[in-house]
């Protein structure tokens, strides 16, 4: 019987128990498990039975690279690294002529201090969150990095800030919309549950010409009256603001399931 482990430590605890609790609604097993920051050892659990896990975006990578469960994790650094996916979206990417460099590179350009900028990694890997900056700031930033977490080296999209009104996120299953939130307005954290139908469309339009994994987790912004696809990402470490996770544990596990 399939079961779900969820990481214990270093992920939300509202999402935790969400994620505990539509696995005794649905009457599926599950196991909490806790690792050591920034280790690379897998959890110990046995693997002798399907298995979904959820936890922080490390732990999920290296869950991913042991090859241990069965399905594990939803993932593949390559096919959700930004070249990979930017290229199957094109023009329906919200920075879609973004620039690739590193944290290093856009430093070291030429530019005046309060030019601002769009920048995030070009890995799913949350190594920090994409945000608009100054230009000053960048730099005050890159030369304060001690490579411990973060390194100059790290490779970033870079691109022109775009005005977005509405950001939603969803989640879909084996190319079909599961559930979701809005989480954004202007740039301002407003989370309330519900996605309208012609953002589901755009998200299920997207999943039909290509997707990374099987499950995935789509963040959708509303721009200039258009929709855009801000990034995709793997759903096995992704905050669900008002999603129905209830919803989300039964259709993934009925995908597991059937496949």
């Amino acid at each position: 019987m399939l079961r779900w482990a969820i990481q214990s430590n270093l992920v939300n605890s509202a999402d935790l128990e969400k994620l505990l609790a539509a696995c005794r609604e649905h009457g599926l097993p599950s196991v909490t498990f806790e690792t050591v920051p920034f280790s690379n050892q897998p959890p110990d659990l046995d693997a002798d039975q399907p298995t979904v896990f959820y936890g922080s975006t490390g732990c999920m990578s290296t869950i991913w690279q042991s090859r241990k469960w069965t399905p594990g994790v939803f993932f593949d650094p390559q096919r959700f690294s930004f070249p990979e996916w930017g290229r199957a979206y094109g023009s329906a990417c919200l920075n879609a002529e973004a620039q690739e460099t590193t944290l290093r590179g856009l430093a070291d350009q030429l530019h005046a201090p309060d030019q601002l900028f769009f920048l995030r990694p070009i890995h799913d890997d949350k190594s920090f969150a994409g945000e608009v900056m100054s230009f000053g700031e960048i730099q005050k930033w890159v030369a304060e990095l001690d490579d411990t977490v973060l390194s100059p080296q790290t490779p970033i999209l870079v691109a022109e800030p775009v005005g977005i009104s509405h950001e939603w996120r969803l989640f879909l299953v084996d190319g079909r919309f599961s559930t979701g939130s809005h989480y954004r307005t202007r740039q301002r954290l407003d989370v309330y549950a519900g996605v309208p139908e012609e953002v589901i469309r755009f998200a299920q339009g997207l999943a039909r010409q290509w997707l990374p994994a099987p499950v995935v987790v789509m963040d959708v912004a509303s721009s200039a009256d258009q929709l855009y696809l801000v990034e995709i990402n793997c759903f096995n470490s992704a905050g669900f603001y008002a999603s129905d996770v209830a919803r989300l544990v039964g259709d993934v596990s009925r995908f597991v399931d059937g496949n």
